[in-house]
């Protein structure tokens, strides 16, 4: 398990903000599993570095540390899944937060990851092994520069799995989904010389029937920066 201390979090502070976010969410004709973070569900398991009060989930991490969170609810195959989050960090350029899903345990899990810079990537971590189907790549007028909610969204069907932010698709890709459905969570990080915390809010799962809307042309994702810009925090 990843090192956590604990923190609490903004949560009057993100409502304001969260009245600027599009209202944008999952598209599913069933919702599958959903929390308003208006208690402390013990599915996020309590842990140290975890904050749930006033609607708001808060996660608090130590300078070069990932932090990890997995929800036990249940198992997840087809889905669209969705949450808002507002991020605290000193350097996007090195610091995020993410989706985790088609997770099996703390060792094996794919994340969407966002960093407020505007880059978005795909990261896949196998027997505690980082990959990376989908490099850091910049976004184009997408995310939300700051301590501004993004909305994220991941929609699943199958083998492919279709990453948008605040509305706009930014990735697709074809990944290894656990045989029997795969837990969900979210991750975050933080950068070399300062903590960070993420809040997270409204976090909804539904059935993947919805639309799947394509980005318009000004919104493709472009080049991604040479390898080795970021790396992820263990």
């Amino acid at each position: 398990m990843i090192a956590r201390r604990s923190a609490a979090g903004a949560a009057g502070l993100l409502a304001l903000l969260m009245l600027s976010t599009p209202a944008l969410a999952c598209e599913g004709s069933s919702v599958l599993f959903e929390d308003d973070f208006s208690f402390a569900d013990p599915a996020w398991g309590g842990f140290d570095g975890t904050a749930i009060e006033n609607g708001v989930m808060t996660i608090s991490i130590e300078a070069t540390r990932g932090y990890t969170l997995e929800n036990q609810a249940g198992f997840y195959a087809d889905f669209d899944m969705c949450v808002d989050v507002v991020q605290r960090n000193d350097d996007p350029g090195t610091a995020w937060a993410s989706l985790l899903f088609w997770g099996v345990d703390y060792e094996n899990f794919y994340t969407f990851d966002v960093a407020t810079n505007g880059y978005i990537k795909v990261s896949r971590l196998q027997n505690n092994r980082w990959l990376s189907p989908v490099e850091w790549t910049l976004t184009d007028g997408i995310v939300n520069a700051g301590e501004t909610p993004n909305r994220l969204r991941v929609v699943v069907r199958g083998n492919v799995a279709t990453a948008f932010v605040n509305g706009q698709q930014v990735a697709q890709f074809r990944g290894q989904p656990p045989a029997d459905g795969g837990l969900i969570g979210v991750y975050g990080a933080a950068s070399e010389t300062a903590a960070a915390s993420y809040d997270f809010d409204d976090l909804r799962i539904t059935s993947a029937d919805g639309p799947l809307a394509s980005p318009q042309a000004n919104d493709a994702p472009a080049a991604a920066p040479a390898a080795g810009t970021k790396e992820k925090k263990l």
